[in-house]
């Protein structure tokens, strides 16, 4: 499940809205750079061997930084860098060495500190944006199967921010979030099946992960869809896709990749 401190869904257009809104859990001033970067043509880049450049000044400290980095590890219960001791850094303001401590654990496989440099390159809020390394970050974490990568890796392919717009490809991607039971990804799986965009039409499966992220407490956007979606639905389709969400079971990246295999 997502598990960022401050996000909010933001609807994208007036025609997305008429559609089904897609969601991109991004801070609200995020979102508008990235368009306007990424409209412009003016993206920005780093080389792969430059360290991030911080924008903001780190937090005052009362111990020194490698003290800081020990302290957060025996916090975490970790004696390697995870995707949680780099958020602890994080928190303290100690955003270089929080990067630092992200990129070592994408090093040893941590598909959720992949999702966090991802985040942090594309929300730019404490380094520039460069799409191409948030590109790079949401792949690691989406392939390692971290549902909130695969969220956010969709919304790009949906948008075409950084990447050709790939409806079937954000598809792949909200599924597969979904199925693992991201209710944020289950809303925009919903949307496709209801208009048979990127996945093939079906009202009732549209009605099932409606149903879902209602359920699971996505309730704002998912409520108004779900009846829209039920009065295109013969009682006997309803009853069907109602069981077909009772039925329903979270799965792990694994038992995904296995089944598409």
């Amino acid at each position: 499940m997502i598990r960022r401190t401050e996000v909010k869904a933001v609807a994208l257009n007036r025609e997305r809205r008429e559609r089904g809104v897609r969601l991109l859990w991004v801070f609200g001033s995020a979102l508008t750079l990235a368009l306007a970067l990424l409209i412009g043509g003016r993206a920005l880049a780093q080389k792969a061997d430059e360290a991030p450049e911080i924008t903001v000044d780190m937090a005052p400290l009362d111990m020194p930084v490698d003290a800081v980095i020990e302290e957060v590890r025996e916090e975490a219960d970790s004696a390697v860098p995870t995707e949680e001791t780099g958020f602890r850094l994080y928190r303290r303001g100690l955003y270089k060495e929080a990067f630092k401590e992200w990129s070592k654990a994408v090093e040893s496989g941590d598909v959720g500190a992949a999702y966090r440099l991802g985040e942090e390159y594309f929300d730019a809020k404490v380094v520039k944006r460069d799409i191409e390394k948030a590109l790079k970050y949401y792949k690691i974490g989406a392939n390692g199967g971290d549902p909130r990568a695969q969220m956010d890796l969709g919304t790009l392919y949906d948008n075409g921010w950084g990447v050709e717009r790939d409806i079937a490809e954000a598809a792949k991607w909200y599924l597969a979030a979904a199925q693992q039971g991201m209710v944020e990804a289950q809303y925009n799986v919903a949307t496709l099946y209801e208009k048979g965009d990127g996945l093939e039409l079906d009202l009732e499966r549209a009605y099932m992960y409606y149903l879902l992220a209602v359920e699971g407490g996505f309730a704002q956007f998912a409520t108004t869809a779900l009846e829209n979606v039920s009065r295109m639905m013969s009682p006997t389709q309803i009853k069907e896709a109602t069981g077909m969400a009772r039925a329903f079971q979270i799965k792990n990246w694994e038992e995904i990749q296995a089944k598409d295999g």
